[in-house]
């Protein structure tokens, strides 16, 4: 096979060690042993202070993650499935970089880096300026996830990559996925 041929295989598999291997501790917390779904502000991407209470009836995917992070590009993926499937009526994703070096600016040539190749993230993103990471963070890696109910209480935490559907080849069958989380709450 040609030595050209190889290369997008070799950054395919690169890829995927890079995802299970990166900095993110994979670990699912209990909902008991975490913090209640108290009320949080963010920095919207248009300059405006928005809340979490400002979801209530829905239920909210907090995802905190950085740009620089390689499994939280492979976890805006997923949560464009996510997005894809649920109907906004039902589903909020709020994705808060928790960077406090980076920029709203960076965030959305991020997003727009997604667009470009076809991708749309066409939920909420934000910038933590409240301290979310210091009161949500599990141990500290990204990307972490939390999933609230209709009434803002935690009913999910999870900290590493998290997959809609689909467990992929080679992790845990007993993988909790998002949709599984996501169906308990609605049924």
């Amino acid at each position: 096979m040609n030595k050209l041929k190889i290369i997008p295989y070799i950054f395919i598999i690169l890829f995927i060690i890079l995802i299970s291997l990166s900095g993110c501790i994979d670990s699912t917390t209990d909902k008991k042993n975490i913090n209640t779904g108290e009320d949080f502000s963010f920095l919207g991407l248009d300059g405006f202070e928005k809340n979490l209470s400002d979801y209530r009836g829905q239920i909210v995917i907090l995802d905190m993650w950085a740009t620089w992070c390689s499994p939280c590009g492979y976890q805006m993926l997923e949560l464009e499935k996510v997005n894809n499937y649920y109907d906004a009526e039902i589903i909020e994703i709020i994705s808060i970089d928790i960077d406090q070096r980076e920029t709203i600016a960076m965030v959305q040539e991020y997003i727009d880096e997604f667009q470009n190749n076809g991708i749309n993230l066409k939920w909420t993103f934000g910038m933590d300026v409240e301290q979310i990471w210091e009161k949500y963070k599990i141990s500290g890696g990204i990307p972490t996830l939390y999933i609230f109910d209709e009434n803002g209480n935690i009913q999910y935490s999870h900290e590493g990559v998290s997959v809609f559907s689909e467990i992929p080849s080679g992790w845990p069958k007993n993988t909790i996925t998002l949709k599984e989380k996501i169906d308990e709450l609605i049924s």
